[in-house]
């Protein structure tokens, strides 16, 4: 009876076909880069039999690479001039039956690691940014969906803290992004992304106290009466925003968990931002805070000659930046307003008034007695600092009873007018 030994790796098979009566090593050899290009080493241990060096075989699985070793083995008798004894064919055959099931079992493993895992993990230096984005999109998915354990997807960027998970960096990209394309605010107005506190530089405390621009006659001073240089400052308030996701949910195969919670923290965060930056808190300051503009007549009602004083309330270089903003209702209510003629100033479906585009919010005030209804502005004349970055959690424990996970997202927001001249309300005559 002979024994063959086999040592199967993730891509290489080493063997030994020893005699066991004697101990005697009968022949050895290797099988490279399976899975690749393949290289097979066959070395006999008796004087006078061919040694095969690293001649290339396919090798596309270890199925290939075991019968690469049977057949070395098998020519081996034929040289011999002898067919195989029983006891090696036997052996063969056993040995055969163990490769395959070794070959299967890696198999197996191999898909549960790419259902499980996404790809091994890579040095940061070796990874492109789709790959990393890709990598800790799939991490964030997995562990939401119970697929790897925490220490798993922290290997793909996911860090954990006292409070929870910290989710990658690649979300909390993709939700301040979302966050942004909802609010129009933070397309149009002054943003500055960073943390901390800010200080902007501003001129003029308000529309009729800012710097000039006069002659200057020889030996004489400018007048220091002509402009205020101040500063506001711009703190960080933190927002945040908690979307549960049933257990039932997430076990749902066709639901995208990263799309998921990107939208429903993004849209709640996006909501309170909007409100805040339209009639402002006692911590943000909101657009319809501005103090330049024109008073209805009516509690009521609107007039199309108000809004033509409305928007030439601005100097003509701030109004070809301008937006109105206002309620969908009060643009409802502009869009049925007549001519003498019975016919309609302006078209609902162009969403302008007087030639300027209209940006719609909920947030801001209907028409009604002493409300701020319509804003008018050169959205530049709007600072917000808003948050570099965006902090996640992914909370386990404190919703289990309720079989639910919680995804936590917070991150630092304020908003002051910093130049006041690009801003104009039309306020309702107070009932």
């Amino acid at each position: 009876m002979k024994v063959l030994v086999i040592n199967a790796g993730s891509s290489s098979l080493k063997y030994q076909l020893l005699d066991p009566e004697t101990g005697h090593l009968l022949a050895k050899g290797l099988c490279e880069r399976i899975g690749i290009d393949g290289k097979f080493t066959y070395k006999p241990q008796v004087e006078g039999k061919k040694v095969l060096d690293a001649i290339d075989v396919a090798m596309p699985t270890h199925s290939e690479a075991i019968q690469a070793v049977l057949d070395a083995l098998v020519d081996k008798a034929d040289t011999e001039e002898r067919a195989m004894s029983e006891e090696e064919t036997r052996a063969f055959d056993e040995a055969e039956k163990e490769i395959q099931e070794i070959d299967a079992t890696l198999a197996r493993e191999e898909r549960a690691r790419k259902v499980t895992e996404v790809q091994p993990p890579m040095a940061p230096n070796t990874m492109t940014v789709e790959e990393r984005a890709a990598a800790e999109e799939q991490a964030f998915s997995d562990f939401i969906m119970g697929r790897v354990t925490e220490n798993r997807a922290g290997e793909i960027q996911m860090t954990q803290g006292n409070n929870g998970s910290i989710v990658p960096t690649t979300i909390a990209n993709r939700i301040i992004k979302a966050v942004r394309d909802m609010v129009p605010f933070l397309s149009l107005a002054d943003v500055v992304y960073t943390n901390g506190k800010l200080s902007v530089p501003v001129y003029g405390e308000n529309a009729t106290n800012y710097i000039k621009a006069d002659y200057v006659d020889e030996g004489t001073d400018l007048s220091d009466n002509i402009g205020k240089f101040t500063t506001v400052d711009l703190n960080g308030f933190v927002i945040g925003s908690l979307a549960l996701v049933s257990n039932k949910l997430k076990d749902n195969t066709d639901l995208n968990v990263v799309d998921f919670v990107v939208n429903q923290v993004a849209e709640a965060i996006a909501e309170k931002l909007e409100k805040e930056f339209v009639t402002g808190s006692t911590k943000i300051t909101g657009i319809t805070s501005a103090t330049n503009g024109v008073t209805a007549a009516a509690a009521t009602a609107i007039t199309y000659d108000e809004l033509v004083s409305l928007k030439h309330s601005l100097k003509q270089r701030f109004r070809a930046n301008a937006r109105w903003i206002m309620n969908p209702a009060t643009y409802t209510a502009l869009c049925k307003l007549k001519d003498n003629n019975g016919q309609p100033y302006f078209k609902e479906d162009e969403y302008k008034i007087l030639g300027v585009p209209v940006i719609e919010s909920d947030s801001m005030p209907t028409i009604a007695a002493s409300a701020k209804a319509i804003v008018f502005a050169d959205l530049s004349g709007y600072t917000i600092k808003a948050t570099k970055s965006v902090e996640i959690r992914v909370l386990r424990e404190k919703f289990s009873t309720k079989n639910m996970l919680g995804v936590l997202a917070f991150g630092e927001y304020d908003a002051r007018i910093t130049d006041s001249k690009k801003i104009a309300v039309l306020t309702m005559k107070a009932s």
